[in-house]
């Protein structure tokens, strides 16, 4: 069975709120070592964080892999070309010559790779949290366990989210 794990994530303007959120979710059989609220000035990282710096690494290693593979494909493709049109890439070692052609193209092709893969944006949640604890809110992040989980957190989270923007004596519509 696979490991399933989803975070659903709500912003709240106090702790009260967020704590209020917290017990709704509590009441809906949810474990409350699966919940956490953070406040402003509360470091953002913890176990979340470094498993998506370790998902952005991966995924920059294999961009930089098939990129390679592309580059060596691509230089092995010139170097043939190459040969094929009796062109002598060095006249004292010709095989040298498709050597370093294949080198060029692997280096370049994972240079290329690596660039593709880190400008994907990674951590959005991540970064989603950081700039709620920058803005001074409050953040309540559910560990859900499952898909019957998740539905629920998400909404108890998001029910909690509309009353806490509400003012004051307005009732909700």
């Amino acid at each position: 069975m696979k490991h399933y794990l989803h975070r659903v994530v709500g912003l709240y303007p106090s702790y009260a709120a967020a704590s209020s959120a917290r017990d709704q979710v509590i009441a809906q059989a949810i474990a409350p070592d699966r919940i956490r609220i953070l406040g402003p000035g509360t470091p953002a990282g913890g176990q979340d964080a470094a498993a998506d710096s370790d998902d952005v690494l991966k995924d920059l290693l294999r961009d930089g892999a098939i990129g390679t593979a592309v580059g060596t494909a691509v230089g092995a493709a010139g170097t043939i070309a190459l040969a094929a049109a009796q062109v002598t890439l060095f006249i004292a070692s010709p095989v040298l010559g498709a050597l370093y052609l294949l080198g060029w193209g692997a280096s370049l092709g994972g240079l290329v790779g690596a660039m593709v893969g880190s400008e994907r944006s990674k951590g959005d949640v991540s970064t989603l949290i950081k700039d709620a604890l920058a803005g001074d809110q409050f953040v309540l992040v559910v560990q859900a366990a499952d898909e019957a989980q998740t539905s629920l957190a998400r909404q108890v989270v998001g029910d909690s989210m509309a009353e806490a923007l509400l003012p004051a004596g307005a009732a909700p519509a």
